[in-house]
């Protein structure tokens, strides 16, 4: 019996059709951070057996729902049939088990028990989102493949459309590359909110501090610069273009994760001085690196390069932080990509540089650990990823964004520049914006389970008939006894929640006394 059927064979039978039916309980940012204050004010380890409970009772359904969006008709048949997109699914079959099997962490010594294991399924979780990212770069690299060996052909691949005549730049088609962005933001999303409560609840346990806190996103602004500037110079071997500051309340704060607006405000520097140094770096003269002082000003207006400039505001409703760059702006048709995970954006060759192939781990990879496994680590793997050629950068920095109420929106004038505007939404009650499960997939869920079981059930040396659908592998996959099956696509109308207004929001997470909500009243939390 392998290591899935054995966890799957572990779990109650009915219990992981319960997870997948349950709604997600979603924390506000003010939840998050009364939590953590009474943990770390508490000053004892007992106080961390209420989130470690929280956490037991909500990270299988959370899976559960990462499971059940891997096993969907979303995504184009070639992405769900790879060996690495089934892996990683009984990855999260065998996640489920982990914390189920475990006792409730009701005391101090289970909670240890408990954050141990929690250790471990960070680890799981990062190996997990370095193989999305490779198999997606393997899906697109055998698209561009084709589209080399069959010119100006349009390559049908069982639903995965791809041009070579240009198309606007195109790579895939839109409705392919529309169901590809719903995919992908819906799961990023989900191993987002996963991601952080782990974050949270190790940061407090092994470092005594908490991820949601109140944040100065003038000084997260100048770490994020110097970052951004060193990457830059690394890049093109010379110092970055500077970066003016302007401010009218350097005492702005607001509630929020540190290293989510640091990754956000880095991601669109190192995009400004990028294309700075593309539109303006004709000479090689090096450029002074500055902040907002007036000898910086004045080295700035003497520089080979325009400054970027970052403009920090403080309103009623949102932070507002604003990096305008003069690096001449993208092309109408440029922007309909700009959060496409597939289809390019038409940029300026740049310099080529040494430190480039240094690099030892793949852009796109190191921006998915960047969003959903770099939290709470001790170092931000994102920073070690090259200045540009992942393409999921800024799709998911708009994530990030979105995931408490904020957003994130690009203005661009093709032959100047562009300005990129990053809000983060003051009301610290708005939930987050975790995907539901809608009545019709929730109809879907027991066939999902069913074919699971069956599959699980299969002897390891038999032979493994799959109906035709979006996970009818080839004959050398299909062998296998653990190959998880595909249930009905995700109707349309799923889509990610943006802002709502406080009423809906608060009306949905009545508070309890520590400021954790209770399960959704719609269903019933399984008893684990």
């Amino acid at each position: 019996m392998n290591k899935t059927q054995a966890a799957f064979n572990a779990l109650p039978t009915d219990l992981v059709s319960k997870l997948c039916r349950t709604k997600a309980t979603r924390l506000s940012l003010k939840q998050m951070y009364s939590l953590g204050r009474h943990v770390l004010e508490s000053k004892n380890q007992s106080a961390l057996v209420i989130p470690a409970v929280f956490l037991y009772q909500e990270l299988p359904i959370r899976l559960s729902h990462a499971l059940k969006l891997l096993n969907s008709t979303l995504l184009p048949v070639n992405m769900t049939d790879m060996p690495t997109f089934q892996q990683v699914a009984r990855s999260y079959v065998e996640d489920i088990s982990l914390v189920t099997q475990m006792p409730k962490p009701s005391t101090p010594k289970l909670e240890e028990e408990f954050t141990a294991l929690l250790r471990n399924l960070e680890q799981r979780h990062k190996v997990k989102m370095l193989a999305i990212s490779q198999g997606f770069r393997e899906l697109v690299a055998s698209v561009q493949g084709q589209c080399a060996t069959k010119q100006d052909q349009v390559l049908s691949l069982s639903g995965f459309s791809s041009t070579q005549d240009g198309n606007n730049g195109r790579l895939i088609d839109p409705e392919t590359d529309k169901a590809i962005q719903s995919f992908f933001n819906r799961f990023y999303t989900i191993n987002l909110g996963t991601r952080l409560l782990i974050g949270e609840h190790l940061a407090l346990h092994d470092r005594g501090l908490n991820l949601v806190q109140r944040v100065n996103p003038l000084s997260i602004s100048k770490l994020a610069i110097r970052d951004a500037q060193r990457v830059c110079a690394a890049h093109y071997g010379q110092s970055a273009p500077s970066v003016l500051i302007q401010t009218p309340n350097p005492d702005i704060s607001a509630t929020y994760v540190d290293e989510f607006l640091h990754r956000n405000i880095y991601e669109l520097l190192k995009n400004s001085m990028r294309a700075t140094c593309d539109a303006h770096l004709r000479d090689g003269s090096p450029v002074t690196i500055g902040l907002s002082t007036e000898k910086e000003r004045g080295a700035a207006a003497r520089s080979a390069m325009p400054p970027v400039t970052l403009t920090l505001v403080d309103g009623g409703e949102d932070v507002t932080i604003k990096i305008m760059d003069q690096g001449g702006g993208l092309a109408l048709s440029d922007m309909e990509n700009i959060w496409s995970y597939v289809n390019p954006v038409k940029s300026r060759p740049s310099p080529p540089s040494q430190n480039i192939a240094s690099s030892t781990m793949s852009a796109t990879a190191a921006d998915s650990l960047a969003a959903m496994g770099g939290v709470a680590s001790e170092a931000k793997d994102y920073l070690d990823s090259p200045l540009h050629g992942s393409g999921h950068g800024l799709p998911l920095a708009r994530l990030i964004a979105r995931y408490f109420g904020g957003d994130l929106s690009l203005i661009s004038m093709e032959g100047y520049g562009t300005d990129s505007y990053l809000s983060l939404y003051r009301n610290d009650d708005h939930p987050e914006n975790f995907p539901e499960v809608d009545e019709e997939m929730q109809a879907e869920v027991d066939v999902f389970v069913n074919e699971l079981m069956d599959e699980c059930n299969v002897d390891a040396h038999s032979s493994l008939q799959l109906k035709k659908g979006p996970l009818a592998a080839s004959a050398a996959v299909s062998a296998s006894p653990d190959i998880l099956s595909p249930v009905h696509p995700i109707p349309a109308g799923m889509a990610l929640g943006l802002r709502q207004t406080s009423t809906a929001a608060t009306a949905k997470l009545p508070s309890s006394p520590i400021g954790i909500p209770p399960t959704s009243p719609t269903t019933e939390t399984p008893s684990l």
